[in-house]
């Protein structure tokens, strides 16, 4: 019986230097984007950074504008398997707990870890988290790309949080301020680093800075929320 020595078709070598090509393009992107601003960056630069031609921009997203959104894309694409799980334990956790202040507490204490990590440990964030608060400070005609694929989720998770610790109704502005004040005890460490580290005499976060800032974290938040602190009784 004769033996089929039919081969599978070779890899297409354009079609891999192009996608190699593309993704080299979306990290220059992440790079300069999140350093210098849209306005600030231009395409010529941008085809350095990559180490590609110029018309490699216009060839692989349209232009510059497209680009950007992509970088945008792609950025919310690569926190979700890190930022999912910790929204999924929180939801979870607050659905478990309804009115049982110690379970809410320890939800907290799973969010703040959760969230910490992904912020402090590695440079997985060193240049998403800056590119994410130039669309804080200075919102994009693409602000809802991050909103709606990220930021508007965790806040959710947030309001639902507190609101469940303080019976508060989740729809009220309330909740929704008292969530954003919780936010803004996590990103400040890693938006406000530099002050940090100058007010510290630190040069990096350490595994044992990390989990100081974690407790610190933890206490403050458990406070705003009027959550007992795990470590301490039924202490409001």
């Amino acid at each position: 019986m004769a033996q089929n020595t039919a081969r599978e078709p070779a890899p297409d070598a354009s079609l891999s230097r192009g996608d190699e090509t593309r993704g080299q393009l979306l990290d220059a992107g992440l790079t300069l984007f999140s350093r210098y601003g849209y306005d600030s960056v231009t395409t010529r630069q941008l085809a350095s950074e990559a180490g590609a031609n110029i018309a490699a921009i216009a060839y692989h997203f349209g232009g510059k504008r497209d680009l950007y959104r992509a970088v945008l894309h792609r950025l919310v694409e690569d926190t979700e398997p890190l930022v999912g799980p910790v929204a999924q334990r929180m939801a979870e956790g607050i659905a478990a707990a309804g009115a049982d202040k110690a379970a809410l507490a320890r939800v907290v204490a799973g969010f703040v870890h959760g969230f910490t990590s992904i912020f402090l440990e590695g440079d997985f964030m060193a240049h998403r988290a800056p590119m994410v608060m130039r669309e804080y400070a200075n919102p994009s005609q693409d602000f809802d790309i991050l909103y709606e694929g990220r930021l508007g989720p965790i806040h959710r998770s947030v309001t639902a949080l507190a609101a469940a610790a303080l019976g508060m109704d989740p729809d009220s502005p309330e909740a929704k301020i008292r969530a954003h004040a919780v936010m803004g005890n996590l990103v400040v460490f890693e938006v406000a680093k530099q002050l940090l580290m100058r007010r510290t005499g630190w040069e990096a976060y350490t595994p044992d800075r990390i989990a100081l800032v974690r407790r610190m974290i933890t206490e403050a938040v458990l406070n705003s929320l009027r959550l007992p602190h795990p470590d301490n009784g039924d202490r409001q």
